[in-house]
């Protein structure tokens, strides 16, 4: 930036002194560029994406500067003098920078840019996922920078090319009225086509690098964000906290689309309408210089600026009064939206239970309520956006008319020709639109102000599980035949405390077995020993260089092939075919090892046995030297309960294993038997019992 700043001030100077004498360059230029390299420099702490753009405008004062500045002293030949834009285009980049500039200070673009520069500023190197763009750059982030920033200068020239065909209206009008053929050819060859080229190859490049920067930005970003909530168990922690981040997966999958999308729109929109704004600005004031309030002789500077003005702040006001319930409306809908699919997911997934319960009208009526939140969200959405499209669409179609009534006069008595009367009507409707920018974008400004509150209170709930796990006390590392416990608490979320354990010692080699009541904490003791649970206090020592495993009683079974969902989280080629096929054999599910490389929906497929099951032959492929089975055979019978221990003990003897369990029978499978129940104030503790005769 400072370097950029040090340029810009030192051209100014430069074309100042040269245009001093001769007027080559009007004094504003230079002036303004000098202006523009303080903005420059003082934009040095503001957003990385908002510095692009502040150092997209300087370098573009610089170009237009010094090619009108080599116009004015015959340095250019006449082809390219008849496509520049006049010289306040380079000026108006000032006021295009303080604009970027100042909004950077507004609390919601802070919001905004919170979410924006971590892609931004991201400094690992590009994997070179999307061609060789990546070699030129070092890092992500810079080859981000590069994109918006072609993407702002490819803008940058459109608003010129806009400012040129409106001069050339003028031109060709005047031409036309004056019936002066080689001038209206002139103007049709050597003005209008090659500004039609130019026009067409800029917008296939406004395609290409707004498509790029867009797939880039959201690969980064999802990944990002699906890393973060699933790395150190953060999805685990927000969701036992409750945390206000609904339906994560839509946040992932759909919200960060939308923003993407929306912001990269938005922005160049929003900044090209600017743009226009300031240069056609200074057109409609020139024509309109002389012009008087109607019905008297009062001449009011830049009539017309004045009206248009007026024109879009009344529709401004009249367009937020009407669609403000928009933001809240659309921020539902994405609710409402997302409620509906999970409970269709949620009812895929559970369809056996759902029909062992005879459950299909309970579901339906369910169903039927969730899509009735759909139903009437969407109701109060086309009433309001009805409301809005109507006065929008009114107040823009009345505008059409505004600049002849307002200058047709002018024409007629003789004071403005033809073509001014056309170069008036288009910069007017130019000015019109881009000061009617919020209200034409009202609806996407409703709907992008829901995403960014969905995607910031997703980032606070993982940034606030991220604290709580980061305060969670680790498991110490000690010798390698015991776990210990000592001075442990375990508590709720909601702070309440449901068990301690003093002093307690699991051996290595031996068999234990953990009871106790429902809720007495026996599974929550089994996660703070997982290093999972974050709402604990006290002391772990876990072995040191050992390696735990544990398996709940609902297992998670993978998408995919059973090979997959067997070996998972490990990738399916990490055992060898013959462990895959012995594992299952051990576990009773020989029937299944022709199926080891078919696809199905193996979570719905497998009984509850079944995937139980499942999970046991992936702890004997991954041979834990401890393993802890949360009832994880609980939904076998005791025969094949049995048999399984058995095969846990032939397959891995070196294994320690502690078990929860409610059945008498594993008494006789384990050496030691430990029971966590509550006392009188509803803490449990544990207490050793009398030894199994197994």
């Amino acid at each position: 930036m400072q370097i950029v700043a040090l340029v810009t001030a030192i051209l100014s100077i430069l074309l100042g002194v040269f245009s001093w004498d001769g007027g080559s360059l009007p004094f504003y230029v230079p002036v303004s560029g000098l202006i523009l390299a303080g903005i420059v420099w003082a934009s040095r702490p503001i957003s990385t994406f908002l510095k692009v753009f502040v150092v997209m405008y300087a370098l573009g004062f610089m170009f237009l500067a010094l090619m009108s500045y080599l116009g004015a002293i015959h340095m250019l030949p006449s082809s390219v003098m008849a496509l520049l834009p006049p010289p306040f285009m380079a000026s108006a980049a000032v006021g295009f920078a303080a604009i970027v500039y100042g909004v950077s200070f507004i609390p919601l673009i802070r919001t905004v840019m919170g979410l924006t520069d971590p892609y931004f500023d991201a400094p690992e190197k590009d994997t070179g996922d999307f061609g060789r763009l990546s070699r030129f750059f070092p890092s992500r982030g810079a080859a981000a920078r590069a994109l918006i920033g072609f993407i702002i200068a490819n803008n940058f020239i459109q608003v010129a090319m806009q400012i040129r065909l409106n001069i050339w209206y003028r031109d060709l009008f005047n031409a036309l009225q004056s019936k002066d053929a080689a001038a209206f050819w002139f103007q049709m060859w050597s003005v209008f086509v090659p500004l039609l080229v130019c026009w067409i190859i800029s917008q296939m490049l406004d395609i290409w690098s707004d498509s790029m920067l867009q797939i880039r930005w959201r690969t980064w970003l999802s990944r990002n964000y699906f890393s973060r909530w699933l790395n150190d168990g953060t999805h685990y922690r927000m969701q036992l906290l409750g945390l206000a981040a609904d339906n994560p997966d839509q946040r992932i999958a759909d919200d960060v689309d939308s923003f993407i999308s929306q912001t990269m729109a938005l922005s160049t929109r929003l900044l090209a309408q600017l743009a226009t704004l300031v240069s056609f600005t200074v057109i409609l004031w020139e024509i309109s210089s002389g012009f008087v309030f109607p019905g008297t002789n009062v001449v009011v500077p830049g009539f017309l600026v004045w009206v248009v003005l007026a024109y879009a702040i009344i529709g401004t006001l009249f367009t937020h009064l009407i669609g403000r319930p928009l933001i809240r409306l659309d921020f539902l809908r994405q609710r409402v939206e997302a409620n509906f699919r999970f409970a269709l997911a949620r009812l895929r997934e559970y369809g056996e239970q759902v029909a062992l319960l005879s459950g299909a009208e309970a579901e339906q009526k369910r169903l039927r309520a969730r899509f009735g939140d759909i139903v009437d969200n969407f109701i109060a959405l086309l009433i309001r956006r009805l409301k809005l499209v109507g006065f929008t669409f009114s107040w823009q179609q009345m505008s059409v008319a505004f600049p002849y009534i307002l200058t047709g006069s002018y024409f007629l008595a003789g004071k403005i020709t033809l073509g001014q009367l056309q170069q008036g009507a288009q910069s007017f409707g130019q000015v019109n639109s881009a000061m009617s920018f919020f209200i034409t974008s009202y609806q996407t400004l409703a709907a992008y102000k829901a995403i960014i509150d969905r995607l910031t209170t997703f980032n606070d709930g993982m940034r606030r599980a991220d604290a709580i796990g980061a305060a969670q006390p680790e498991p110490h590392q000690g010798p390698a035949d015991h776990v210990a416990i000592s001075d442990l608490a375990l508590k709720l979320p909601n702070g309440r405390t449901i068990a301690t354990v003093p002093e307690f010692t699991f051996r290595a080699g031996e068999r234990t077995l953990v009871t106790g009541p429902s809720g007495s904490g026996k599974s929550t003791l089994f996660r703070a020993l997982a290093g999972v649970w974050p709402f604990v206090s006290g002391q772990i020592t876990v072995p040191a260089g050992k390696t735990v495993l544990l398996l709940p009683q609902q297992p998670y079974i993978a998408q995919g092939t059973l090979r997959e969902a067997v070996t998972y989280p490990e990738a399916s080629k990490a055992f060898d075919d013959a462990a895959v096929r012995a594992a299952l054999e051990a576990v009773k599910l020989g029937h299944l090892v022709a199926e080891l490389d078919n696809e199905d929906l193996w979570a719905q497929r497998l009984s509850g046995g079944e995937k139980q099951r499942l999970s046991i032959a992936h702890a004997l492929l991954a041979k834990p030297d401890w393993l802890f089975l949360d009832e994880a055979t609980a939904a076998l019978d005791e025969p094949l309960e049995a048999a399984i221990y058995q095969a846990i003990g032939e397959m891995l003897p070196e294994t320690t294993i502690v078990s929860i369990g409610h059945r008498s029978t594993l008494v006789d499978l384990h050496q030691r038997r430990v029971d966590l129940r509550p006392g009188d104030d509803g803490i449990s503790t544990p207490r050793e019992l009398a030894p199994a005769s197994a």
